[in-house]
Parts: structure tokens; sequence; C-alpha cells
């Protein structure tokens, strides 16, 4: 959590602390294959349906040029939008960051350890 909290710091240093927990959720929900809608972001983030709108909504390329969240058709209701992660070159970089918090917190003990077969 904290390898990707950096990773996200270091691509948008200048986000708050509502949009960092948005992203995450985001990218954590998209990544599991059950894409959150802004009523179920509500009730897991707990935050007012109106800010969570438009935090999610500057999180946009359309609303605030940062893009890395975007809106997609909902496969059964079309009423609704999911949130999904905009993927680019960003899940690589949060991968690299969690395999150096690993190494950094575990140390050569990690490296020792062999592959189960």
């Amino acid at each position: 959590m904290l390898a990707a909290l950096a990773c996200v710091y270091e691509a948008f240093p200048r986000l708050t602390l509502s949009q960092y927990l948005i992203v995450l959720e985001v990218s954590r929900a998209d990544r599991d294959g059950a894409p959150h809608t802004i009523g179920s972001l509500v009730k897991k983030l707990k935050m007012p349906f109106s800010t969570l709108s438009r935090t999610v909504w500057s999180l946009t390329e359309e609303g605030g040029n940062i893009g890395v969240i975007r809106y997609q058709n909902h496969p059964t209701d079309r009423r609704k939008k999911q949130l999904a992660f905009q993927k680019r070159s960003f899940s690589i970089q949060m991968s690299r960051a969690a395999t150096c918090a690993m190494v950094d917190y575990y140390g050569d003990s990690l490296r020792h350890l062999k592959r189960a077969e």
C-alpha cells in the first residue's frame, strides 16, 4: 500500500489526500475486476456524494487534465458509469515500487527465497 502511495505521489505530487484515496481504491477495484461506480465508492470511502463526484471528476482528463481515472459504460445499466484506472505505464511503475518496498523491508532474506516447484 505504501509503495502504491509513493508511486502515485511521484507521478502526481499535487494531489490531495482524498484524491489519493480515490486513486488507490479505483486502482484496486479495477485490478480485482470489480470496478466501482460513484455510488459504490461513496459507500466504501464514506464520503459525501457531491464531494466524491467532484473529486473523481478532477482526476479525469476532462475535469482536471490529470487523466488517472476514466468513466466507462456500465455493462448492464446504461444510467450508470463505472470508474476505471488509466493504466498507461503507471501499473509498471507501481509494480516496481512494490518490489523495491519489499526488498527494502525484507532485505537479503527476500533474495534467498527459493521458488516453490
